[in-house]
């Protein structure tokens, strides 16, 4: 397994706060986890970064920036989800997954594109993640302390998987960060596809407090929309009130845009929620 700064980071870290080996040992399990996890030949799990994080006094933005200092390749590789996701492809995500698994230099990096292709899989089918992996995900979001475009986007992932009244915590943490910004442009369309599909999620779970809440906080933000977002507001909104003219609309503007892949998703979507209602 590829060394690469994280583990340095650590290692930097106890020895700034004098902590030995066997003590941090004593925390996460024991001093030779320590020492592989230092070396690079073990890939520590989300709990045990958090009590690394805890005992050295390190953000989870601070653990995982190595991996993303440049917002490029996880905003490539999200989209390349986001394509499958449109399409189905369920076995082109799957072999996503193998060939990153199979890599011979699998770092914290991989195993964070991991857990995105794995919520993108339980996305296909809306079905909830198991209790152990809901609490994996949750346990990781509960130590953020400023959200990065990683920790959205796998967010953004993860929001189908997970109840989303779980979820809510999370999401008022970003918009009141997004509030915060100064130039909220670059930000806009990040934050805008993040709450439709929060929205979508709270609409097919059932949740109506919720999805009026979302729908309050769009009016609120009143974020700049482009021409995907209406659409998606346009159907996502209309499934929610049953109101079966607009519904037709947003079809018509798929037909019109020739976006057969959007299409099936409304398909899917309409489909699994009036089955949940029946």
């Amino acid at each position: 397994m590829q060394k690469d700064g994280n583990f340095n980071l650590i290692r930097e870290r106890r020895k700034i706060k004098n902590i030995s080996q066997s003590e941090l040992g004593r925390i996460i399990g024991s001093q030779a986890m320590v020492s592989r996890i230092e070396n690079g030949q073990i890939l520590p799990n989300l709990q045990t970064i958090h009590l690394i994080c805890k005992t050295l006094d390190l953000t989870v933005e601070e653990y995982f920036d190595t991996y993303y200092k440049d917002g490029t390749d996880i905003t490539e590789f999200r989209n390349d989800l986001n394509d499958k996701y449109l399409s189905t492809d369920i076995i082109a995500l799957e072999q996503n997954y193998l060939d990153i698994k199979s890599t011979n230099t699998l770092t914290l990096k991989h195993k964070h594109q991991m857990l995105m292709i794995q919520a993108t899989i339980y996305h296909t089918t809306f079905k909830l993640a198991s209790l152990n992996d809901q609490n994996s995900l949750l346990k990781y979001f509960d130590q953020i302390m400023r959200w990065q475009l990683y920790d959205i986007y796998l967010l953004e992932c993860t929001l189908n998987m997970i109840p989303s009244e779980k979820i809510k915590p999370y999401i008022s943490d970003i918009l009141a960060q997004y509030i915060r910004i100064e130039n909220k442009a670059c930000a806009s369309d990040i934050i805008m596809t993040l709450i439709i599909k929060y929205l979508e999620s709270s609409i097919v779970q059932k949740k109506d407090v919720l999805t009026d809440w979302i729908l309050l906080k769009l009016d609120d933000l009143k974020i700049k929309e482009n021409s995907n977002s209406k659409l998606w507001l346009l159907f996502l909104t209309a499934l929610y009130k049953h109101d079966t003219k607009k519904i037709s609309q947003a079809y018509t503007v798929t037909d019109y845009l020739d976006n057969p892949a959007i299409k099936k998703k409304f398909d899917l979507i309409q489909s699994t929620y009036l089955n949940e209602r029946d």
